[in-house]
């Protein structure tokens, strides 16, 4: 999976994108595994675990490692997904600093932000979908490949699909500003929340006519939640 910039311009080519493997933040690659030292703190993804889980109490966290890690080329130390009542919600780890403070700017945390997305689920999925783990990492790869930055607004083609369904429509990803998890301040800086939102080929010829945003505000009117829907058509 891979992805094309939102402009006619030809994109540096990508990385692979990274399979995730079942892992967690204490597991074989996270912040205690081979990708870095023991004596990591972990302030950077307590915040980020903090801010999201008191939107979802007491669920449970289905976490993904991507092999081999942020510490030796992953775009993305892993990415959890945690169940609402009618959706799946995914959110990136490693787009800011996770652990302690690397960058000189004291203002902002890595890139300043974590990736979000919101997936459809039906009251007997126990499960979250893959698609979604490998959708946020193509993201996240496009942000670390090259001298291009990702803004809200943005949209991002990826090149097979969103989803795994061959047969599928959403075709592209737009950014927007996560419409329930707040900005943060945290021991590294600032953390926002940049939610990933599928958008079909007719989507995305209304954005060209218009914009992206009145494209998402126009999904938002039926759906606060912006949430994805892997059916839709």
């Amino acid at each position: 999976m891979g992805f094309f910039r939102r402009n006619s311009q030809q994109p540096p080519t990508p990385p692979a994108a990274t399979e995730p493997a079942v892992g967690g933040p204490d597991g074989p690659d996270g912040p205690d595994g081979p990708d870095g030292p023991d004596d990591l703190d972990e302030r950077g993804w307590d915040a980020v675990t903090q801010a999201v889980s008191k939107h979802y109490p007491g669920a449970r966290e289905f976490h993904v490692a991507y092999s081999p890690g942020l510490h030796f080329g992953s775009a993305l130390q892993g990415c959890s997904a945690l169940p609402g009542p009618d959706h799946w919600f995914y959110v990136t780890y490693g787009l800011t600093e996770l652990w302690g403070k690397d960058s000189d700017d004291p203002t902002t945390s890595g890139f300043g932000y974590e990736l979000t997305m919101r997936v459809r689920r039906s009251p007997s999925d126990e499960t979250p979908p893959q698609w979604p783990y490998r959708a946020l990492i193509v993201l996240a790869q496009y942000v670390r490949s090259g001298p291009q930055e990702l803004w809200l607004g943005d949209r991002i083609r990826l090149a097979n699909g969103v989803t795994d369904d061959p047969d599928g429509a959403l075709t592209t990803l737009a950014v927007t500003a996560d419409p329930v998890v707040a900005p943060i301040e945290t021991p590294n800086g600032r953390v926002a929340f940049w939610q990933a939102v599928a958008l079909t080929d007719a989507d995305v010829e209304e954005a060209k006519r218009s914009t992206t945003d009145e494209v998402l505000e126009r999904l938002a009117a039926d759906d606060p939640l912006l949430i994805t829907d892997p059916d839709r058509r």
